[in-house]
């Protein structure tokens, strides 16, 4: 059968990979003219409070490539490359809220730039250390631990080089009903620290794991 063919199988995945980028193309093109275009006179005409502000991706941001590197296909699965000791230092290229004025709570998509340092299969996750120190249960101060996210894009990132990476990350609020609004010591610390970096900002990653 085919599926026991080292060559064939490489063939068939690269197919399915080219498949899925055509695919990602043409949703985003299709949500740039006809939801953006459509939509967004809806939202801002409705009564909805105001959304944080975010930088939003731009095609002068994300420019995806002319051709896939297929010889990612043949990458063996990475695992740990980057310790938490010794975590890769990536930027943040572009932050996008993906919600609507209305949606309860905020997600936004984070495209971090990895050189092509951090490769990944599917399904993986990275790990985030947030910047900063606390103090641990022997009160020795610490960098913060890390935080888990799964990987949003397939192995070649969002423009399609195998440069970048991509995480959707919820902000973590916590409501107080004594404040009667979000309790800003109870915040998410790295969710926030993730959605409310703009273009450039560093990013200590560790992984992939899983």
């Amino acid at each position: 059968h085919a599926c026991t063919h080292p060559t064939r199988t490489i063939h068939h995945r690269s197919i399915l990979r080219l498949t899925m980028a055509a695919q990602t193309i043409s949703a985003q093109a299709l949500s740039s003219k006809s939801f953006f275009g459509n939509a967004s006179a809806k939202f801002q005409a409705r009564a909805a409070p105001a959304p944080r502000a975010v930088r939003m991706t731009t095609k002068a941001v994300i420019k995806p490539a002319t051709s896939l590197p297929l010889d990612m296909e043949k990458l063996e699965l990475p695992m740990n490359t980057w310790k938490n000791k010794t975590p890769l230092t990536a930027k943040v290229k572009s932050v996008e809220r993906i919600v609507g004025p209305k949606a309860t709570g905020e997600t936004c998509h984070i495209v971090i730039n990895t050189e092509g340092k951090a490769p990944f299969w599917e399904g993986q996750s990275y790990g985030v250390i947030p910047p900063g120190t606390k103090i641990n249960s022997r009160g020795k101060e610490v960098p913060h631990g890390v935080r888990l996210y799964s990987i949003a894009s397939t192995r070649y990132g969002d423009s399609f080089d195998g440069q970048t990476t991509s995480l959707c990350v919820r902000r973590a609020t916590y409501w107080c009903d004594e404040l009667k609004g979000e309790d800003p010591a109870k915040k998410g610390l790295c969710s926030n620290y993730l959605c409310d970096a703009a273009p450039g900002a560093e990013v200590q990653l560790t992984g992939p794991t899983g």
